[in-house]
Order: structure tokens, then C-alpha cells, then sequence
């Protein structure tokens, strides 16, 4: 019974859609203060934070804009070879998921691989959003929220369109 278990869970992991859905959190690299959970992150635009429209409309200092420099470019970098790491952990898992005869262990080390992968993402994102959070003043988290909450409405409405259009 646990067996069955264990390979109905990583049946699911290994589900196109789960993959597509960790790969495209992960590729979003949307550190810009979202909180990581259940729903996707909404995106501020690329490198808001010394963008004159936005420092503006934030507010921002030159020195805020400079610590936040010193953030988020770092992070991204991190980002981007967890990422990396990511990616090669879900090749690996669907690999080992496609063989019919795979061994337990090897299935359970690459789902475990595979989940500190996503872990690693989640954990840099968490921790970059903390240290933003700690640069902005309360009215700047706030209206870096409605930044935010703009650019994904326009995402949808242009998603919308575009599956309006097939």
C-alpha cells in the first residue's frame, strides 16, 4: 500500500501541469516584495525600483533605489541558478518517472531533490521579500502594491484577449 502511495504522489509530481506550473513560479523571478504561497505572484515591471516612473510614483530615494540594487540584483542571480537546479531536478525526476521499473529509492531521492529545488526558489524569494520590506516605508509597500496589482490586471486582461482571440 505505501508503494502505491508513494508513486500515485510522485505520478502527480511528474504530471505535465505540476511541472509546468513549478517551472513557470520558479521562471516568473518575481522578487520584487510578493509573498511566495498558493497563488501566483503578481510582477512588478523589470527593475522598478530604478525606473524614474516608478521612483516617483514610490516615492523612492536615490539611496532606497541603490539598496534595493544591492537586493534584488544578488537574489536574481541566485535565482536564476536555483532555477537551474530546478530544472535539472525535474528532468531527472521525469526521467526516472518514465522508466518502468524505476527503484523506490532512486524515485524518493529524486523527488526529494526535486522538492528542495522548489524549496530553494520559495526560500530566496521569502527572504528577498523581507529585505525589500525593510528598505520601503509602509506607504511605499502599499504603493508598491498597487504597481503590482496594475500590472496583473493588465496581464489578464492581455491573457484574456489573447484566448479571446483562438
Amino acid at each position: 500500500m505505501r508503494i502505491i502511495t508513494v508513486f500515485l504522489i510522485c505520478a502527480a509530481l511528474a504530471a505535465p501541469g505540476a511541472l509546468w506550473n513549478a517551472a513557470a513560479e520558479a521562471n516568473s523571478s518575481q522578487p520584487q516584495g510578493a509573498a511566495p504561497g498558493a497563488h501566483p505572484p503578481s510582477r512588478r515591471p523589470p527593475d522598478w525600483w530604478k525606473t524614474p516612473k516608478y521612483m516617483q510614483e514610490l516615492k523612492l530615494t536615490a539611496e532606497q533605489s541603490a539598496e534595493l540594487e544591492q537586493i534584488i540584483q544578488p537574489s536574481r542571480a541566485r535565482l536564476s541558478a536555483d532555477k537551474e537546479s530546478l530544472d535539472r531536478a525535474e528532468s531527472d525526476f521525469r526521467q526516472l518517472m518514465s522508466q518502468p521499473s524505476a527503484p523506490q529509492r532512486e524515485l524518493l531521492k529524486a523527488a526529494e531533490r526535486l522538492e528542495m529545488a522548489r524549496y530553494s526558489i520559495a526560500k530566496e524569494r521569502t527572504m528577498m521579500t523581507v529585505r525589500i520590506h525593510s528598505v520601503l516605508t509602509p506607504e511605499q509597500r502599499k504603493a508598491l502594491a498597487a504597481i503590482a496589482k496594475r500590472h496583473e490586471a493588465e496581464r489578464n486582461r492581455q491573457t484574456q484577449n489573447h484566448q479571446n482571440k483562438k
